[in-house]
């Protein structure tokens, strides 16, 4: 997919919300923004301005910095700006829950989207589903163990992303549905990577010297940049020939390229378009056209070597996100 091309889908997205939100100009909306601690999330919040002042919409945000603490007191000074409506991405699953509900009781929309939490105070969730993109990234590996084995066998080391978040919870929960019914297959170990390249890096390391050559079928992860860090290890290990199976969520262009390499057997989207689904959202709730549904998911989109060219940007940078 070319850069002209992905900023046609931008335009097209905003286009979209001009329709749903016509007449949006002058309205003020929060965003409590979990944080912008990697590029899917600063790609995400571009988007969201980006679509906002297409619209006319003043954007109130803060940053919470992955602190759930700082996220219901930022959610708490939001509330304070006559906001029309909130959107917010949980820090974590349980922790932000006293925030939401406080928003919730205000009496504005609240739409969430990214991060799901555990309460029900909330007007909307929108978004694509972790636990479907986990489901559909182990399917993904099952795929692939079958047809290197000619059965559904081998074991798989799993690089996880952040504990406690909605994210990490939903995405193992995916992987659990599929996984569990093939026992031939066995997840052998698995680290939490915080989204953070090096890490995911120092952890490949430490498998490679824990598990020799065939010991080890397929990589899963949570992370794009965590896989690259990964693959990273993997080269300097002189390991490439172990022809591991790598299946990654939420793709970046580095991890399409690896696809297109052969090094990489296929990812799931997630796109940071979600945020300005999430606006477009709010402000159909302000003008009381928003759906029935409470939960709005869209299903994985899930991409191999046959459908890789779409989003792949060979001369691209490898942490742009391509959707």
């Amino acid at each position: 997919m070319t850069k002209k091309l992905v900023s046609l889908l931008l335009a097209l997205a905003i286009a979209c919300g001009l329709v749903a939100g016509a007449q949006a100009e002058g309205y003020k909306i929060g965003f409590a923004n979990a944080s912008v601690s990697n590029s899917w999330r600063v790609k995400m919040r571009d988007m969201l301005l980006a679509a906002a002042e297409e619209q006319g919409v003043e954007i109130v945000e803060t940053d919470a910095h992955d602190d759930a603490s700082t996220m219901i007191g930022n959610i708490e000074t939001l509330l304070q700006q006559d906001l029309d409506a909130i959107l917010i991405t949980p820090c974590t699953e349980d922790g932000v829950n006293a925030g939401i509900e406080m928003a919730y009781e205000s009496g504005i929309p609240v739409i969430l989207f990214d991060r799901e939490c555990s309460t029900e105070a909330f007007t909307h969730f929108i978004g694509y589903s972790d636990e479907k993109n986990g489901a559909a990234c182990a399917q993904l590996v099952v795929d692939a163990l079958t047809a290197k084995y000619g059965e559904p066998k081998g074991k798989v080391v799993a690089l996880d992303s952040m504990a406690g978040t909605g994210t990490d919870n939903n995405q193992k929960a995916g992987q659990a549905s599929v996984f569990s019914q093939y026992p031939g297959i066995e997840i052998v170990a698995r680290n939490y990577t915080d989204f953070e390249v090096s890490v995911g890096k120092s952890v490949m390391e430490d498998w490679l010297v824990k598990f020799g050559p065939g010991e080890i079928a397929a990589v899963i992860s949570q992370d794009g940049g965590v896989t690259l860090g990964a693959y990273d290890a993997i080269l300097e290990a002189g390991r490439e020939g172990d022809r591991f199976i790598i299946v990654n969520a939420d793709g970046i262009n580095g991890v399409a390229k690896m696809v297109k390499a052969g090094t990489c057997y296929g990812y799931t989207q997630f796109p940071c378009a979600a945020s300005v689904d999430a606006l477009n959202l709010a402000i159909q709730c302000i003008q009381g056209t928003d759906p029935a549904e409470k939960i709005i998911l869209k299903d994985a989109v899930v991409v191999t070597a046959a459908n890789n060219d779409a989003y792949v940007i060979v001369d691209g940078d490898d942490y742009d996100w391509t959707y």
